[in-house]
C-alpha cells in the first residue's frame, strides 16, 4: 500500500474518532449548557482555532467584504446545524443521533443530484429508500409515533449539514476548503454571538468537566477533525478510500456512550440503525461503481 493511501486512512480514523466523540461529550456538556449558549461556544472555540491556523499557514486571509458570502454556509453548516444537534441530542442516545446523522452522505447525494443534475443509479435509489426506512422504526417501534422529538431534531441536522455540503462544492473554485471551513466558522459565531451573555453565565456555574467537554468539542471534533478530512481527502486517491471510514462512526459513538456516560441504545435504534446502515452501505456500493464506470468510460 503506498504511503499516501496508509497516510489517507490514519487522517480519515482520525477524524471520524473525533466526530464520533461529538456525540458523547455534547451529552456531557448539555448538563451544564443550553443548546444555543453550547452552539456558540463550539463555534467560538472552533473560530479561534481555525484563526490561529490560517495565520501560521500563511493562508490567505479574506477580506470582510467577501465574508458575507459565507453566511449561508456558516448558517447551515454550524450555527442552525449545531443548535438543532444539540437541541436532538438532549433525548437521545449517542448512537441514535449518530446513525441518524450517518443519512447526510443520502441526502447530500439527493440535493446533489437536483442542484449539479447528478443522475442517481436505480442501486442508489434503492439504498435512499432503505435507509430512510430505519427511521420510522426509529419512531413507530411502540406502535405509534414517539414524543421523542430528538429524532425530527436530529433528521433536521442532517438536512442541514447536507445543505452545507452542497454549498461547499459551489465554493471549491473559489475558495481552499480550509478557508470555506474557517469563515463559515466564523460568520456562525457572529450570528450566535447574541448568546455571548447567556454562555458566560453557564461557564461560570457550570462544572469544570462540563467546561472541558464544551472546549474538547471547539476544538477537536470541529476544528481539528475538519482540518485532518481535508488532509485525508488531498492523501486518498478516490474520495471512497476516505468515507468508507464514516461507517465506523455510530459503532465508535455506541463505544464511547458506554465507556464514558455508560449509554446503552434500545432495541429500536438496533434494528432502525441496521437498515439506515445498510442503505448507507448500498449507497456507498452505488458509488463505486459509478466511479469505476466513470473511469472505464475516460480510458475509452
Amino acid at each position: 500500500m503506498k504511503t499516501g493511501a496508509v497516510s489517507s486512512q490514519w487522517y480519515a480514523f482520525a477524524t471520524v474518532v473525533l466526530w464520533s466523540s461529538a456525540f458523547v461529550f455534547t451529552k456531557v456538556a448539555l448538563l451544564s449548557f443550553s443548546s444555543t449558549a453550547l452552539g456558540f461556544l463550539r463555534c467560538a472555540i472552533a473560530s479561534v482555532v481555525l484563526y490561529a491556523v490560517l495565520r501560521c499557514k500563511g493562508v490567505r486571509m479574506l477580506s470582510w467584504r467577501e465574508l458575507p458570502r459565507f453566511t449561508l454556509s456558516g448558517a447551515l453548516g454550524f450555527s442552525i446545524y449545531l443548535f438543532i444537534f444539540n437541541k436532538g441530542s438532549e433525548t437521545l442516545t449517542a448512537a441514535t443521533g449518530c446513525i441518524l446523522i450517518a443519512t447526510a452522505p443520502i441526502i447530500t447525494a439527493l440535493m446533489a443530484s437536483v442542484v449539479f443534475r447528478e443522475r442517481l443509479t436505480r442501486l442508489a435509489w434503492i439504498a435512499l429508500w432503505l435507509a430512510f426506512l430505519g427511521v420510522p422504526v426509529l419512531m413507530l417501534w411502540n406502535g405509534s409515533v414517539s414524543i421523542n422529538a430528538g429524532v425530527f431534531w436530529m433528521l433536521g441536522a442532517a438536512l442541514a449539514i447536507s445543505a452545507y455540503n452542497v454549498i461547499q462544492r459551489l465554493y471549491a473554485n473559489g475558495y481552499t476548503s480550509l478557508q470555506i471551513t474557517a469563515y463559515s466558522f466564523f460568520t456562525a459565531t457572529v450570528m450566535l454571538a447574541g448568546f455571548l451573555p447567556e454562555s458566560i453565565r453557564q461557564i461560570e456555574s457550570a462544572p469544570l468537566s462540563h467546561v472541558i467537554a464544551v472546549i474538547f468539542l471547539g476544538v477537536f471534533p470541529s476544528a481539528l477533525a475538519y482540518l485532518l478530512w481535508a488532509k485525508a481527502l488531498s492523501f486518498a486517491a478516490t474520495t471512497s478510500d476516505v468515507t468508507k471510514f464514516m461507517f465506523l462512526t455510530p459503532l465508535l459513538s455506541f463505544v464511547l456512550g458506554y465507556v464514558v456516560i455508560s449509554e446503552l441504545p434500545g432495541v429500536e435504534t438496533w434494528i432502525g440503525g441496521a437498515l439506515i446502515l445498510s442503505g448507507l452501505a448500498l449507497f456507498h456500493i452505488s458509488g463505486q461503481r459509478a466511479e469505476r464506470a466513470r473511469r472505464a468510460a475516460m480510458r475509452h
